[in-house]
């Protein structure tokens, strides 16, 4: 499979989780691509400044876990109370229950993919 930038839906989020400015995520692969081992796959761009609010991650019914890899940019990412400044190349993993929020500190806008990824024994849990 090829897709192409042109051809993938983007949608922008106000206010995302209750956060700060807004966010833009692209969709880089539907779940039926991923042969459903997840619900969103995404590449999102941050504003400086910009943040996904501090939230309590529910994936159900459509994931488990949530995962944000830096691709650029500058973060204060906060996972269950603490926080940790994240660049390129770190990984911020938010299981269901977990709290998190993540902000673009930088002066640049940053990039994240942003992917909801399902258990692989999903269907044992139903």
């Amino acid at each position: 499979m090829v897709k192409y930038l042109k051809d993938m839906p983007s949608k922008h989020y106000e206010h995302n989780c209750g956060g700060d400015l807004y966010v833009d995520a692209c969709r880089f692969l539907e779940a039926d691509e991923a042969l459903h081992a997840g619900s969103f796959f995404g590449r999102v761009t941050m504003v400086p400044g910009s943040s996904v609010g501090y939230h309590e991650q529910k994936c159900n019914p459509d994931g488990d876990l949530e995962v944000y890899y830096i691709i650029e940019g500058t973060y204060l990412a906060t996972l269950n109370g603490e926080e940790s400044t994240l660049g390129p190349g770190d990984v911020l993993v938010c299981y269901n229950g977990d709290w998190n929020g993540l902000k673009n500190i930088g002066d640049t806008t940053g990039t994240v993919l942003a992917m909801i990824f399902c258990s692989p024994d999903r269907e044992k849990k139903a």
